[in-house]
């Protein structure tokens, strides 16, 4: 059976998953006599490039303030049942991915902030912030913009905006007896 133009023209569906790595970044800041460590999610690496081994992390940059570390084994998933939201995101002035962390405060290196979770979803992101979860936003990059734009174009179906019918309150007010109206009541 051969393929006509119109099938290889037609694109197909994206998965619902890809693979992504998230680039943490630990920074010295000084407070007083005090030096304390500032953990932030500062990117979120997508493309066919990306491993999808188990969840580790790789020391990539270190210097006298900064450190950065590569976190691999996470996956970006979507969902329908979310598309307005990443359309919303999508649709504002910059999209981003969140990343959702946990903090180990007991140990030291890599470990102390780690990524769990990568969405789209502004509400899910929500969601996780109200639980005191660590949610960083990253600017999204354009490899999971492509995809996340194509997931929303296949899945998501606007609900029809409708007009309300408005209620009459005249008629229903009719079934009432109408009473004078002395103003508010005074003590």
């Amino acid at each position: 059976m051969s393929e006509t133009p119109q099938d290889q023209a037609t694109p197909s569906k994206p998965p619902s998953q890809i693979p992504v790595m998230v680039l943490v970044e630990c920074r010295q800041a000084r407070s007083g006599r005090w030096v304390e460590e500032q953990w932030e999610a500062v990117a979120v690496v997508a493309g066919e490039d990306v491993v999808s081994d188990a969840a580790n992390s790789t020391l990539v940059h270190e210097d006298a303030e900064c450190r950065r570390y590569l976190w691999s084994g996470l996956t970006l998933s979507l969902f329908k049942d979310a598309c307005e939201s990443y359309w919303y995101n999508l649709m504002s002035e910059t999209p981003y991915l969140y990343v959702i962390c946990n903090m180990d405060e007991d140990e030291d290196g890599p470990e102390s902030l780690h990524p769990v979770l990568v969405t789209a979803d502004q509400q899910e992101a929500t969601g996780h912030m109200e639980i005191d979860d660590r949610v960083y936003s990253v600017p999204m990059p354009e490899q999971a913009h492509q995809w996340v734009e194509r997931f929303v174009l296949d899945n998501y179906v606007p609900a029809q905006k409708k007009k309300r019918k408005r209620q009459q309150w005249a008629k229903e007010s009719k079934n009432v007896e109408a009473t004078e109206y002395d103003g508010p009541v005074r003590h």
